[in-house]
């Protein structure tokens, strides 16, 4: 068998040259927005003390300029906002999926950031709406740390830790925002629940992905799938998963990435992946198209309203790839009060 590493290969390049990749940041973003995968994932992760007080029939993701204004350009995590049995709608648990693919040690320091923007911004709603008071309380935040990646994860778990507690003396003295960590790494066994088959699915092809000779294991996760085949969003699905082991299986070689080819065309009744390539590449050109257009109205708008804009801050636009953020600054472009309030959302 070549066991060539798939990115040496035409192969390779012929994908590539598609002009749409799958990342793993894409991939998380895209399958934990599934509702029903997400609630499942919560269920496996949270303590029954926890689940016990959640309403999961409610449970939103917030929306994406909430996001965006927390995570700027370079996230790829998602927020769940769960009421509370019980208590009044306003009343929720916000729980944050902190997404990595390699082993960040400051991550437990950045998503006690973006919890502390969450929070802030509830704070800010109520004062606006005059709801402070000695009874007023803020919804509380859960962090979830999602690692996958070559290692297991190492990072500290409590926020304290990357401090100096100065030997101890300055320990009762410390921030302290302990995150539930979930590494793929150090898991043998993956849950099965046959109500929600893309929850295993998934776990299992990030789980793999940096290892070698990967293609049994994603054929094994395919033919899983492989009874649901019929319904249209496992079709989506299997393609998604297909084309994130090609664009991420680095250490594959290229008769494993054609084997793995040739089980999804069994699988959803493709003669060829002409089809499919050529569904990837028109949703490729439609998000740069959409990019486009929203840093156009982002610019028309700073325009419009003040005048001129600074090469700095049109750089800035002009650079960013996430389509969400761009979307939701668009918004902000209509109600910032200046171009320094702008520039900081951006900065």
């Amino acid at each position: 068998m070549d066991q060539e590493p798939l990115q040496n290969q035409a192969l390779q390049q012929e994908f590539q040259d598609i002009g749409s990749s799958l990342t793993h940041d894409t991939l998380f973003r895209e399958m934990f927005q599934w509702l029903g995968l997400a609630k499942a994932f919560l269920r496996l992760v949270l303590s029954e003390p926890v689940l016990a007080k959640l309403d999961f029939d409610r449970l939103t993701i917030e929306p994406r300029d909430f996001l965006s204004v927390i995570f700027k350009e370079t996230r790829a995590d998602m927020i769940y906002r769960v009421p509370i049995l019980g208590r009044e709608e306003s009343l929720c648990i916000y729980v944050l999926l902190e997404h990595k693919s390699f082993n960040d040690y400051f991550t437990i320091f950045q998503a006690d950031q973006y919890a502390d923007q969450i929070s802030l911004r509830e704070y800010r709603q109520a004062a606006e709406e005059k709801r402070l008071n000695v009874d007023f309380r803020l919804s509380p935040v859960l962090v979830i740390v999602f690692h996958h990646g070559e290692r297991a994860f190492t990072g500290p778990m409590d926020v304290a830790g990357v401090y100096d507690d100065c030997d101890g003396a300055l320990a009762d003295y410390l921030p302290h925002r302990r995150g539930i960590l979930f590494d793929l790494n150090t898991l043998s066994e993956l849950p099965d629940d046959p109500e929600v088959p893309e929850l295993y699915a998934v776990l299992r092809i990030m789980q793999v992905i940096f290892g070698l000779d990967i293609s049994t294991k994603v054929q094994e996760v395919l033919e899983r799938l492989k009874p649901h085949s019929d319904v249209p969003k496992y079709r989506r699905l299997i393609r998604f998963l297909w084309w994130y082991f090609v664009n991420n299986a680095r250490k594959e070689s290229r008769q494993g990435v054609m084997t793995v080819t040739d089980a999804v065309k069994k699988i959803i009744g493709e003669k060829d992946m002409s089809m499919v390539l050529e569904m990837l590449k028109a949703e490729g050109k439609a998000e740069g198209e959409a990019k486009g257009e929203a840093k156009g109205k982002i610019l028309a708008t700073l325009k419009q309203r003040f005048n001129t804009v600074p090469q700095e801050i049109e750089d800035s636009i002009r650079s960013m790839t996430d389509l969400i953020a761009l979307q939701s600054l668009i918004s902000h472009a209509e109600n910032c009060q200046s171009l320094d309030e702008f520039a900081e959302a951006i900065r």
